[in-house]
């Protein structure tokens, strides 16, 4: 099996093409396949999607740590999946002559205008999810000066979340739960290495049914299998808003709910050429109103609007500056 030389060192080949990188033991696509008893394409595109916890990818072929389980079965997850939702309608054409006049690109995050808006959704999901930071003190913050009055993991949530929401701007072909738990630790760089990707215990904080009981790591999975299935192919603000409001619902880390559910939707907007939405301090309650409602009747056409309302705002902001 070919794999790069600095690996050398680190790796141990054995026999039956098991091999060790550091204490850990990893094993091929082809054993997987043998042990789980599916196919070697099926364990590859498990793979991309990040649906097995642990894979490497080493130039063209993958690498699976010996201990990771088989990967649940998507007909399993189906029983969790989001109830029927109705998603609501968005003016496409009126979209459309927005993104005309700004695209996503990597010059974007020079742009003051869409500074602005990072800056502010930040300051607010963060007030969200109870840390509260004075405008002028992000702005210094986000300016490379240190505040002494703020804690460092403030300034550390404020600059890990303005540059993984940048990065977004270079482009990306989709979403899989491997980018997203990626996302989490890019998030939480200096904050919490070591729990950074893992999910909490427990459920979902707004189950899907009365009485749901599935561990938060099935809830993402099922999620991200829907995502894959139907949501990335609808429309984007449709997409984006499914994927916040099932991760809103989850809360699938203990803290950082709020700005992390941003993220997410920010990322899914900005893969589909659409600027994120401008969150301000005075957006809070409606924002949250709209999002009660969607939960309880799966009626999506409030919380539509609202964050299709924001997103207007974010290229007036742009347009104006």
């Amino acid at each position: 099996m070919g794999l790069p030389c600095f690996w050398n060192n680190l790796i141990e080949i054995t026999p039956n093409m098991d091999y060790n990188i550091g204490i850990m033991k990893y094993i091929d696509v082809k054993e997987a396949a043998d042990r789980w008893g599916i196919s070697d394409r099926r364990i590859r595109l498990l793979c991309n999607e990040g649906r097995i916890d642990g894979a490497i990818k080493l130039g063209w072929s993958w690498t699976i740590p010996a201990d990771t389980p088989k990967p649940r079965d998507g007909r399993v997850l189906r029983k969790f999946r989001t109830l029927d939702i109705r998603p609501g309608t968005v003016d496409v054409d009126a979209l459309r002559g927005l993104m005309e006049k700004v695209h996503i690109d990597a010059s974007l995050p020079e742009n003051a205008g869409f500074r602005t808006v990072i800056r502010s959704s930040i300051e607010t999901m963060l007030a969200s999810d109870g840390i509260a930071v004075d405008d002028r003190d992000a702005r210094s913050i986000l300016s490379g000066r240190v505040v002494s009055h703020v804690p460092l993991e403030t300034h550390l949530a404020l600059i890990n979340a303005r540059s993984v929401l940048f990065s977004f701007c270079a482009g990306m072909e989709k979403w899989c739960e491997k980018d997203a738990r990626e996302m989490h630790v890019r998030l939480m760089q200096g904050i919490d290495d070591l729990g950074s990707g893992s999910y909490r215990k427990g459920v979902a904080v707004y189950p899907a049914r009365p009485g749901e009981n599935a561990p938060v790591g099935v809830q993402m999975e099922t999620m991200f299998l829907q995502y894959e299935n139907s949501w990335r192919n609808y429309e984007g603000i449709t997409s984006a808003v499914l994927l916040y409001a099932a991760v809103l619902r989850i809360q699938p880390y203990a803290e950082y709910s709020s700005l992390y559910s941003y993220m997410l939707l920010a990322g899914e907007l900005m893969r589909n050429g659409i600027l994120p939405p401008l969150f301000d301090k005075g957006s809070e309650n409606e924002a949250k109103a709209a999002f009660s409602l969607a939960v309880k009747r799966g009626n999506y056409e409030d919380f539509t609007h609202f964050i299709e309302r924001r997103i207007h705002d974010s290229y007036k902001v742009m347009l104006d500056v």
